[in-house]
């Protein structure tokens, strides 16, 4: 018997909460892309891009839920907001507390948080298209009202034209275009699938309905104040801010911003925000030549030996032999 809602890094494979590479922290290092989701064993004969682009990942509805008999049980994901699209069949939908069908030419958002389950037709075809929180917050800086608009469980019908039995529109036509890229091997390839993410992150953004806080469930609400939380993170993270002052900017009391982020993310706001801190130094032990003791005032630390025994103690090794284990 499971006492928690599985946690998953797409759908339907192994949990989340699994042993993890030491690269593994506030969320997937996206160094690798998301090579190791697929479960053991479980790869598939349909095609497979050349190179796995570090910032989304791509699949076809049966490519996964075929492995799962077409039933995907009620899971969440912490960092991955998710996008699935039916061009064929339809779809039994939980969402939090509600339920919906989809149909051919519907596409649904699915931000961090959102516990969710899927039960497919036979004939259902479709993408699922995944990219990690940071990403999409990156991807979508510069038009803020967009993020939030997408920063809910929503179903939207994408087709201009309701009486064609095949879908139609931009939206389509943008994740054709995404996943012909995704599966080429043509020059300016990554940069074309950003760019293409993007207007169709836009596009499905501008039809989206804007949600009304005062209409939003009690885990809706939840799930956005600890999107608050993770976007604050983001910036201040290397302040060493107190968790006081992000639950005051959130407007709650530091109790309830903790039970949000064990519920939401299965960890405190406090080990939410040095994972953080942990991700980042790794990063930067691996991909740089910058001296410990410079890692260490970059991220706030006062001193290298305070940022070398916090390293140590979540880490398992002290900075200078993780680099050493991961060149």
């Amino acid at each position: 018997m499971r006492n928690s809602i599985p946690i998953y890094k797409l759908y339907g494979e192994r949990d989340a909460h699994r042993a993890q590479s030491p690269i593994d922290a506030f969320d997937r290092d996206v160094s690798d892309g998301f090579a190791d989701d697929f479960p053991d064993g479980a790869e598939t004969s349909e095609q497979q891009p050349i190179t796995e682009p570090e910032f989304f990942h791509l699949e076809s509805i049966p490519e996964r839920s075929r492995l799962h008999d077409l039933h995907i049980k009620p899971h969440r994901h912490t960092n991955l907001f998710q996008l699935l699209y039916i061009t064929r069949g339809t779809a039994e939908i939980s969402f939090d507390d509600q339920n919906l069908t989809m149909q051919t030419g519907q596409l649904i958002t699915v931000p961090p948080g959102t516990v969710h389950g899927f039960k497919f037709s036979d004939d259902i075809d479709g993408w699922v298209i995944s990219l990690t929180d940071h990403h999409l917050q990156e991807i979508l800086a510069p038009a803020p009202k967009l993020l939030a608009r997408l920063d809910q469980a929503i179903c939207v019908d994408t087709n201009l034209d309701p009486d064609q039995s095949q879908p139609s529109g931009p939206v389509d036509f943008l994740i054709s275009q995404l996943a012909r890229e995704y599966y080429s091997h043509n020059t300016g390839r990554l940069f074309a699938l950003r760019h293409i993410l993007g207007l169709l992150l836009l596009d499905v953004g501008r039809i989206a309905p804007q949600g009304d806080p005062a209409h939003l469930s009690r885990q809706e609400q939840k799930t956005a104040k600890f999107r608050k939380f993770q976007m604050l993170v983001e910036r201040f993270y290397k302040h060493h801010k107190p968790l006081e002052f992000y639950a005051r900017e959130i407007g709650v009391t530091t109790t309830q911003l903790n039970r949000i982020a064990k519920d939401i993310y299965g960890m405190t706001a406090s080990e939410v925000l040095q994972n953080r801190l942990m991700l980042e130094a790794k990063r930067t032990l691996i991909y740089t030549d910058i001296a410990v003791q410079q890692i260490a005032g970059e991220l706030g630390f006062r001193d290298a030996g305070y940022f070398s025994r916090f390293f140590a103690k979540k880490a398992g090794m002290p900075p200078a032999r993780f680099r050493a284990d991961h060149r």
